[in-house]
Formats: C-alpha cells, sequence, structure tokens
C-alpha cells in the first residue's frame, strides 16, 4: 500500500488564508466550541484544563488552577447575537461572577466566536481589569481561525469544524456525478454536526486501510450510513474524489480514474428492501470482481452498508457471494458500546440541531428529560433523529416524554424491515422466539420450529444465518448455544405485532411446544394497567385455544424453568377469569391433591394463596382455605436452621392479611428476641457471627419499614454492612432525584446541562 494514501500519516491540511473563513465555527453547538476552546488553550498554555458545567452564577467554563496560577477562561459561542450584545451581557453579568470565584483569578482569558474589533477589546479589557491583563488574552473569531490555520492537528480532532460546509466536499466530489451527489454532501454535512465519534470509526477505518474495502452492516437505525459518511469525510479530507453509487456498480466502473485518489460509497448495495433489488444480471459477480480491484489499488476506497439479512440471504442464494471471503472485510455496527456519556452527547447534538424552540430544548438539560431517554433500554439514535426532524408538537406532551414514546414504539423501526424484508420461514423464527421468552436454547429452538413450521431443519438453520447479528444474536459455545434478541425493541416489536394480528396468537396456541408460551402469553394479557409494556395482549377471544394448548403442556418441563405447582398457579389464574372446565378441573384436582402445595416452591406457595383468595370461580374459590393453611404450614416450618424463625415471621407479614393475628404476633415476637440477641452478638465480635443468619435478620427488619430506626436504632452498622443489594440498589434510585445530578450522572450531566443556557 502507498503511503501517500496512509490514514495515519500527518499531511498538512489543504487550506491557505483564502480559504480560513471555509472553517466556519457557526457549525459547531455551544459544547463543540468549549471542546475546541479547551484543546486549543491547552496548547497555548502548555497546561491541562478542567472543564466545568453551565451554569447561571458560575463564570468558569474552563480553569488552570496550579502552584501560583488560577486562570480561569471563558468560551461565549454567541455568533448569533453579536458584538454589542455579547459585551452588554459581558459586562453587566459576567464582571460580577469574577468577584465571587473562590480563589480569586489571576489571569482571565475570554474566547468567543464573535468578530472583536480593537475598539471592542479595548472597551473589554478596560472594565475587566485587573483580571484581563492584556487584550491578547481576548480571542475573537479572527484569532481563533488563525490558531487553527497553524495548528492542523487540532482541526483534525474536531470533525464538525473540518469539512463542515458542503462547498468543501463538491470540490471533492466526481464532477460527472455532481448533480446526484449535491445531496450527498448534504447528508454529510448533516451528518458530521451530530456524529459522536466512537471505537467503531476507528475500527471501521482501519479495515478500509487494510483491505481498501469495508462492508458496514448492521440492525437499522444502528448508525450504518452515518459511519460510511464519516469514513468518506475522512477520506475526503485527505483528497480523495467522493463518488456516490446509486444504481450498480457500472456506475464505479464508469467514475473509475486510474491512479486518481477516489472513494466509492455504495448505501445499501445489496438492497434496500430486498436482496433481488440489486443482485441481479451477474451483478454478484461483477461486485466480487470490483472487490477484489480495488483491494489491489493503493489509490481506491469502497465503503459499502448493507443490513446483515440481507448479506446472508445473498451469501445463501448466490455461491459466489458465499466463497468470496467477505467476513474479513465486513464491520458490524453495534450500540452495545454506548455508554451514558456518549448517549448524552447524541441526544444533545440532535437537540442542539433541531429546529424545535429554545424553550423545549432546554427541558432536555434536566435530569429527569434526559436520564430516561439515555438508560432507556431500546435507545436508538434514528428514533430520536425521526422524531426531532420534525417540527414540535407541544400537544404531544413534554419534549422528553416524545423522546420516551418514540423508542417506547418501536414499530415505525422495525415495520418496514419484518414485512418487506423477511422471508415467512425467517419470521416464523422471531415468533416462535418471542413465544418462548425471548431467550432459549438453541437445540430447544430448533426442537419447537419443527412443530410449529412445515418447514425443514435446513430451513430454520438458513433462517439463523439470516437474522443472526442484525434481529438475533447467538451466544455461548459450542454444544451449549443459546439465541435471543438483538435488542428489546424487537421483542416489544412482536409483541406489538401479536396484538394487532390475532392469528399469530392461535397458530402458537395451536400448535404449542412448551407450557412457557401459554404462561408468556398470559402474562401480556394479565400486566397490570400501569406496566411498561408497549402493549397488552387481549385473549378473551382465544378461551378454547388456551385451555387447550395449557393442557397440552401442563406436564411437560420442556423450555420452562417454572414448577408443576407454577404451572398450576398460571391456569388457575386463567380458570378465575376465563369459562376453561377442563382446566378448571384440573387446577381443582390438584389443589386437593395432599401435599401438593406444601411441597411447593415459596415463590409457588405465594402465589396459590393469593390467587385462591380472589377468584371470581366458585369451585376454586372454595379451596382457598385449605391451600391458605396448608400453604401458611409448609412456609412457617420449611426452614429449620437458626435463622428460620426470622423466614417465617418475613411471610407472616408478607402475608399478613392471610394470617391469624395471634399467630403473626408470636412469630415477630420470637424474631424480635433473635434479633437483640443477633445484634448484642454482632457487636461484641462481627465475625463470629453466622452470615446466613445475619442475612435473614436484616431482611426481616426491612418489613418493618422506617419504623425499625426507632425499634432498634443501632442496627443502622449491620444494615449498612448487609442490605441486601436488590434492596440497596431500589433504594439508592428512590434517592437519585435527591442527589448532585453531577455525582450520579457525571460527564453525561456535564453535555445536557448546557442546553439550558442556548441564545
Amino acid at each position: 500500500m502507498s503511503e501517500d494514501y496512509d490514514l495515519s500519516a500527518q499531511r498538512e491540511m489543504p487550506w491557505g488564508p483564502e480559504t480560513m473563513d471555509l472553517l466556519d465555527l457557526q457549525k459547531l453547538s455551544d459544547l463543540d466550541f468549549e471542546s475546541l476552546c479547551k484543546d486549543m488553550f491547552e496548547h497555548i498554555l502548555g497546561v491541562r484544563l478542567e472543564i466545568f458545567a453551565s451554569g447561571p452564577d458560575g463564570g468558569i467554563d474552563l480553569r488552570y488552577l496550579g502552584p501560583n496560577q488560577n486562570i480561569v477562561i471563558q468560551c461565549k459561542h454567541w455568533m448569533k447575537s453579536g458584538r454589542p450584545k455579547l459585551i452588554r451581557h459581558l459586562l453587566d453579568s459576567e464582571l460580577a461572577k469574577l468577584d465571587r470565584i473562590k480563589p480569586t483569578p489571576m489571569r482571565y482569558i475570554l474566547a468567543t466566536s464573535v468578530e472583536m474589533t480593537p475598539s471592542a477589546k479595548e472597551k473589554i479589557l478596560d472594565g475587566f481589569r485587573p483580571y484581563i491583563l492584556e487584550t491578547g488574552d481576548i480571542f475573537g473569531i479572527s484569532e481563533i481561525t488563525a490558531f487553527l490555520q497553524s495548528n492542523p492537528e487540532i482541526i483534525r480532532k474536531h470533525m464538525r469544524l473540518w469539512l463542515n460546509d458542503a462547498t468543501i466536499l463538491e470540490a471533492m466530489l466526481s464532477k460527472n456525478v455532481i448533480t446526484r451527489s449535491l445531496h450527498f454532501a448534504d447528508e454529510i454535512k448533516e451528518t458530521l454536526r451530530t456524529y459522536v465519534p466512537s471505537p467503531d470509526m476507528r475500527k471501521a477505518l482501519d479495515l478500509a486501510e487494510v483491505n481498501h474495502v469495508v462492508l458496514i452492516s448492521g440492525p437499522p437505525g444502528v448508525g450504518k450510513t452515518t459511519l460510511a459518511q464519516v469514513i468518506c469525510a475522512r477520506y475526503a479530507d485527505r483528497g480523495f474524489e467522493l463518488v456516490e453509487v446509486s444504481e450498480n456498480v457500472e456506475d464505479i466502473y464508469r467514475m473509475w480514474r486510474d491512479k486518481e485518489p477516489q472513494v466509492f460509497v455504495y448505501d445499501d448495495f445489496l438492497g434496500q428492501t430486498s436482496l433481488d433489488d440489486k443482485l441481479q444480471k451477474n451483478e454478484d459477480s461483477r461486485l466480487l470482481s470490483l472487490i477484489h480491484r480495488i483491494r489491489k489499488d493503493p489509490t481506491k476506497r469502497l465503503v459499502c452498508t448493507t443490513r446483515e439479512y440481507i448479506l446472508q440471504q445473498a451469501r445463501q442464494k448466490y455461491e459466489r457471494m458465499d466463497r468470496g471471503d467477505l467476513d474479513r472485510l465486513k464491520f458490524t455496527v453495534s450500540l452495545d458500546y454506548l455508554g451514558r456519556e456518549e448517549k448524552a452527547q447524541i441526544l444533545y447534538n440532535h437537540v442542539y440541531w433541531s429546529e424545535w424552540p429554545v424553550s423545549a430544548k432546554s427541558d432536555f438539560a434536566w435530569p429527569d428529560a434526559y436520564r430516561p431517554i439515555i438508560r432507556h433500554k431500546s435507545f436508538n439514535p434514528r428514533a430520536i433523529s425521526n422524531l426531532l426532524s420534525l417540527p414540535f408538537e407541544p400537544d404531544l406532551g413534554e419534549p422528553g416524554h416524545q423522546v420516551i414514546a418514540a423508542l417506547n414504539n418501536p414499530m415505525g423501526l422495525w415495520r418496514h424491515v419484518f414485512d418487506h424484508q423477511l422471508k415467512e420461514s425467517d419470521r416464523e423464527v422471531l415468533y416462535l422466539l418471542f413465544s418462548l421468552g425471548g431467550k432459549v436454547s438453541l437445540s430447544t429452538l430448533g426442537e419447537a420450529y419443527l412443530e410449529f413450521s412445515s418447514r425443514s431443519l435446513l430451513q430454520f438453520k438458513a433462517s439463523l444465518r439470516v437474522l443472526d447479528g442484525t434481529l438475533i444474536r447467538l451466544i455461548g459455545d459450542q454444544g451449549n448455544e443459546r439465541i435471543e434478541f438483538e435488542n428489546p425493541s424487537i421483542n416489544d416489536f412482536i409483541l406489538m405485532k401479536f396484538c394487532e394480528e390475532y392469528d399469530l396468537v392461535k397458530k402458537v396456541l395451536d400448535e404449542p411446544y412448551s407450557f412457557r408460551q401459554v404462561e408468556l402469553l398470559w402474562s401480556y394479557h394479565d400486566a397490570p394497567e400501569d406496566s411498561e409494556l408497549p402493549a397488552r395482549l387481549n385473549l378473551a377471544r382465544f378461551q378454547a385455544e388456551i385451555e387447550n394448548a395449557a393442557l397440552a403442556t401442563l406436564e411437560s418441563d420442556g423450555a420452562t424453568a417454572s414448577t408443576k405447582a407454577g404451572r398450576v398457579a398460571v391456569c388457575l389464574a386463567i380458570a378465575s377469569e376465563m369459562h376453561v372446565p377442563e382446566l378448571e378441573g384440573v387446577v381443582v384436582r390438584s389443589l386437593s391433591r395432599s401435599g401438593f402445595v406444601y411441597r411447593a416452591a415459596t415463590a409457588d406457595v405465594i402465589s396459590l394463596i393469593r390467587l385462591t383468595s380472589r377468584s371470581a370461580n366458585r369451585r376454586i374459590a372454595a379451596l382457598h382455605h385449605s391451600v391458605r393453611l396448608e400453604g401458611l404450614t409448609s412456609l412457617f416450618n420449611r426452614d429449620r436452621g437458626d435463622y428460620g424463625i426470622f423466614v417465617a415471621a418475613s411471610h407472616a407479614m408478607d402475608l399478613a392479611d392471610f394470617v391469624d393475628e395471634e399467630i403473626r404476633v408470636d412469630l415477630c415476637l420470637q424474631a424480635d428476641q433473635m434479633l437483640e440477641e443477633l445484634l448484642v452478638r454482632y457487636f461484641d465480635d462481627p465475625d463470629g457471627v453466622d452470615e446466613d443468619l445475619i442475612s435473614h435478620g436484616a431482611q426481616y427488619v426491612m418489613r418493618y419499614g422506617g419504623s425499625w430506626e426507632d425499634k432498634w436504632p443501632g442496627i443502622t452498622v449491620l444494615l449498612e454492612d448487609w442490605m441486601p443489594e436488590d434492596a440497596d440498589d431500589s433504594e439508592e434510585f428512590e434517592e437519585e432525584y435527591d442527589m448532585d445530578p453531577e455525582y450520579v450522572d457525571g460527564e453525561a450531566y456535564l453535555i445536557m446541562n448546557s442546553l439550558r443556557f442556548l441564545e
């Protein structure tokens, strides 16, 4: 490979004084400008600078606090407001803040994207003495741009600064396709506004450099096209001509210029809606030949995007594609790498550059608005971008709630893929995986598929290859593989499909493989109204089907973790709501069998007690008394260790509505006495007390709610050491909103808080 085109080589930027206005700082967000200033002044001053959250009275954006030095730097990205308004703001607001900063700043530097005339600098200097030492500490747009011209490595770090305008890209577009490609330049410009650099970019660039070709794959909405555009921008920065391919590989051959550096970008190169869109008339052969040619040519790059399932379809359908050794060229985009900071940056960029009113944008600065978004299980940049590209509709609710609604509803993201880009055999795999809980062993899914579908195991394996890496993922070692959905929003989407298309529900119930399917479908029917599910199933019309499915699978342990008593509890819930006489008979016979409830698992015993107590079915309700007695006897006597009294008393408090008052008081009294003895032993010798005893004692105390602090004030130390992890996490979550958001969210807070102070 020629060193002339080595991406790691530091080449001189192609801009001179005559093109300095192309470095348009107006294309930077407030946060971008602050980050640029940090890099610039760290270079000028030779020190590491702290960055501070935006605030109404801080007066500090950047600071260096060192031996005999206290430097404060204020960054003002006020291009829209202009110089007179900036000067008034500085003298009326910022000057007073300096007097409150401790320790007192020894040097104050101002950086602004506004043009500063000599008279303007003198006016600011006079007002800010002694903090500003000289007019050289006031950096306007001319000074900033001049510095950047002399330090191209700083420009290279800030993607939205270089190649920020379509005019630069247009100069590097193929003249023969300029009309068609002008929109491509605009798309890159918009992409660079909101793109957040990630490890993906470096890895994909490395692939492009080593192989000259990179095939970017992944599910919808994760940023395949965005990454391709960013890679193209990097090559445009190095002087490569951009050629957008829109039809087929003939575009590339037609635009090919020997020894001229060119980067060809081919979005959805295997088709946007189906494989047959593109690979016709020997297109597969010509494409592979082209890839082979580009891999040998150091002056050419090819950047392609495709959806993973379409790539797998191509490899199955075309032998040449399967033998084309494409894996070494493929890079799969994933959202797994995104932490809260990266998600906050993505959200900030899309909000900042949207056309929504400033009042709506500033709402995202508050933790109760941005936290649910950046923590959302189905966080998706495309869903956020799609919403924020629309006009703001205040009638649809608070801005943050509108984004959450877009993330909660994955229909738009997945519907087109599901309905138009998959075969029915592929969809059947997804239906089945959903009905088995979204995660199941590969062998179980294969067995269930053969019962559910009329297709062969060969077709099942073909569908897995299509879906793997996009809609599902295969995890685990060979022989112990498990299948799960790639993204939680896919499960939500299929739930909504089941709610829309009831023939899917009927198909699953007519050909059940496991009681797990009955249990799961019922859970979506019986979910509380305030559950966070995107939809709830209505199974009222399927009384016969759900009864038959439950009867057919009740005795089977396959693909379900529930016990026989747990499965009966589900049947009990069904029989309490629906007219299912045969299933009702099974429930009654099971509950009437001596020892059935007594031997059930703890959670199942509690469920059976509660379900029989509120059942509208007279035969089942009549069994409540015997179920209650047998169940409570089991719960109060099953733990024989020293901590058994804590377990029994805890059950008595949790099931207070079903326990005789005298028994509950007696059990709690015994537990209280043991706890007091435990405290004495613990404070005498903490290491000498059995850990299980302490843990169960701590869990018992929590049943008292807040009153334990008055009852046992000395127990705080024990609880701090032995609080159950889930209870501790819950309490921390509840108190989060009372804590300093910068402490809770870190860099994510600093990013989002900047939206409070937009012009």
